[in-house]
């Protein structure tokens, strides 16, 4: 910006010249009233332009099952009362610096005069959902090979559980509006878009179309790729891969590519109840544009009473998300939590609740033996041990453990 000060004093003088020749009293050249006047150029260098950042944090455990022994667990006689609060009292410490917490709900909410039941066919108490809300979960995906095993009317009141709590959802649907409708969340200034799919509903019929959304190829496809133009960043979490198989099966691969290609940026899979390899992704779109992707195709169970290895380890998955004025947003980080579910306390109780690993093993021996078995002591230790092979692709020994774990960039 240019400032041009005028010395005021000399234009006075000039014209209180000419004033005076006017009156006679003195004779001044034409050439002196005309001397141009001098100009003094002040010149202030604009200041550059900070960039705005914006940030975002992603947070997303794996399964969130129910079975006889937990709701058995939970129950009160004396209240007629269920209570699943301390399933989380370990880990909600992890959620609340998060953004959005996210889960694969993996059961539904059908109501107690249904009859509460596990596998086959899951309906667990409402009060499961209470204990989600409270522990910091705000998004779950309800797509699963479960979300219909109470029929339509399960599913929709599972929707309007869901919906009571103030927990979104994504996956099923009420109304062939609210399925058209992607839900495209502003994250701190970032726009996130989150879809939900399944490979199926356990042979179950979906009465209508829009009720469940499934694996099928071009809708899938059509969604993300809408949704890629709705929003800055895609998030696309399938149900999908072979239980209790820690490989991944190459076809899920294919399926994870053709979601990147049709515009996800973030991948995150469930359904095999074991954690399963994480990897990042360079993308290019048709207009050859390169974009860095991140897929990890099973978190595990995050809480069940599938107790057996390797079906009783997790992990809490951060992802961090920065965006710089209007350019694409990119993964900064990406870092995992290793977590194990605890069925009995030391005293052989059934007593469910979702431990850090980390916490755990970093506990003094005689704190430790209070707490857990010596069965679980050796678990704990296990876990450590395949759940960073398994996530990092290398071991870290119980001497180097870490509360938790940034995934490098390769």
């Amino acid at each position: 910006m240019k400032k041009y000060l005028i010395h005021i004093i000399v234009i006075l003088a000039v014209l209180s010249s000419i004033a005076l020749v006017g009156c006679g009293e003195k004779k001044v050249a034409v050439s002196e009233i005309s001397k141009p006047v001098q100009e003094e150029i002040v010149q202030e260098e604009e200041a550059p332009k900070e960039d705005v950042v914006k940030t975002a944090k992603l947070t997303v455990t794996g399964d969130l099952m129910v079975h006889s022994w937990q709701y058995n667990e939970a129950y009160d006689s004396d209240t007629g009362t269920y209570d699943f609060s301390h399933n989380f009292s370990e880990i909600k410490k992890f959620f609340t610096n998060s953004d959005v917490v996210m889960g694969n709900l993996e059961t539904v909410f059908a109501g107690e005069d249904r009859g509460i039941s596990d596998y086959p066919s899951f309906n667990t108490p409402d009060a499961f959902g209470d204990a989600l809300k409270e522990a910091g979960f705000n998004l779950l995906t309800t797509a699963n090979n479960h979300c219909m095993d109470k029929g339509t009317d399960g599913l929709n009141r599972t929707i309007e559980i869901l919906d009571g709590l103030g927990i979104e959802h994504i996956g099923t649907y009420a109304r062939e509006e609210e399925r058209n409708n992607i839900l495209v969340k502003d994250v701190n200034g970032i726009k996130i878009a989150f879809l939900s799919y399944t490979y199926g509903t356990n042979g179950i019929a979906v009465p209508q179309d829009y009720s469940v959304n499934l694996i099928d190829g071009g809708k899938m496809e059509s969604d993300i790729s809408r949704a890629r133009d709705m929003a800055d960043l895609v998030v696309v979490m399938p149900h999908m891969g072979n239980e209790y198989e820690q490989n991944v099966d190459d076809q899920f691969k294919v399926l994870a590519d053709k979601m990147f290609s049709a515009g996800a940026d973030i991948v995150l899979a469930s359904h095999s109840h074991v954690l399963e390899p994480m990897e990042y992704r360079t993308i290019t779109d048709e207009d050859g544009t390169k974009r860095e992707g991140f897929v990890i195709y099973s978190l595990g169970n995050c809480i069940s009473s599938q107790t057996t290895p390797p079906r009783n380890a997790g992990v809490i998955l951060n992802i961090e998300i920065q965006q710089i004025n209007d350019q694409k947003p990119e993964i900064k980080q990406v870092s995992v939590i290793p977590i194990w579910t605890q069925f009995r306390n030391i005293n052989e109780q059934d007593h469910f609740i979702v431990r850090s690993v980390y916490d755990m093993l970093s506990l003094s021996d005689d704190e430790l033996r209070a707490t857990v078995r010596a069965k679980d002591i050796t678990r704990l230790k296990e876990i450590q041990l395949q759940s960073t092979k398994t996530l990092l692709g290398y071991e870290v020994p119980i001497e180097k453990m870490q509360s938790e774990y940034l995934f490098e960039k390769k």
